[in-house]
């Protein structure tokens, strides 16, 4: 069905809108940047005519139509208003972290911390770069800031000085200690499960040993 083979890319497209507004936001009052600022521009204007072509033919295809209108309010919505598709990558994130089981989260807190450095790094050069009084200026100095904030050890060396800078930094602390706690839980939880396989191994092998005894026993009683 159309559903079907449209929902993966449409996903993809509203990674790609959010990526535009986020490089248009980036960019803001920087005339050197504007080749890029202007492909970002194009991005978003694609990505909106493809969620409206996505709505008209699920429209169309919809019988009857005023009932599609009254349940997909908010598909509606993002084609009126391109700015709530970032409403459905947030969807997104979050049907995919429930799918994911607590091991294949802890496998993947490179990648989280990752986005997360990354994302920082990126508000906190577009917040103090051009404040006054800051010492971060440059987008390596943000990622080295984001980086050792993201994991908590924090030398000081660069810091925000924007209300903005220091919510940023704020949310990056608190990301921090929830990943290394996730950490901590799952190599505790990995000892644990080792710990009770080996039990059950050995609690086998002792109902295994049983059994031949009880059957030898069994012989020998039998024997003439």
């Amino acid at each position: 069905t159309w559903i079907r083979r449209t929902s993966r890319p449409l996903d993809v497209l509203a990674f790609a809108f959010l990526a535009s507004v986020f490089t248009r936001w980036l960019l803001d009052g920087r005339p050197a940047e504007q080749a890029v600022r202007t492909l970002a521009s194009d991005i978003g204007i694609a990505v909106w005519i493809a969620f409206a072509i996505d709505y008209v033919v699920r429209l169309s295809l919809s019988v009857p139509r005023g009932a599609f209108i009254r349940t997909h309010k908010l598909d509606l919505l993002m084609v009126l208003l391109p700015f709530l598709r970032i409403v459905r990558v947030v969807i997104i994130i979050i049907r995919s972290v429930r799918q994911i089981s607590t091991q294949r989260i802890a496998s993947s807190i490179l990648g989280v911390a990752a986005v997360v450095v990354s994302v920082g790094a990126l508000l906190e050069w577009r917040f103090e770069s051009r404040a006054e009084g800051a010492n971060i200026h440059t987008l390596g100095q943000a990622f080295w800031w984001a980086i050792v904030t993201t994991t908590t050890v924090g030398y000081g060396d660069e810091y925000p000085v924007t209300w903005q800078g220091r919510i940023v930094a704020s949310v990056i602390m608190l990301i921090g200690v929830g990943l290394i706690g996730t950490v901590s839980a799952s190599v505790a939880s990995w000892f644990v499960a080792r710990r009770k396989d080996a039990e059950a191994v050995r609690a086998a092998g002792e109902a295994g040993e049983q059994d031949v005894r009880s059957e030898e026993h069994t012989s020998e009683l039998q024997s003439p």
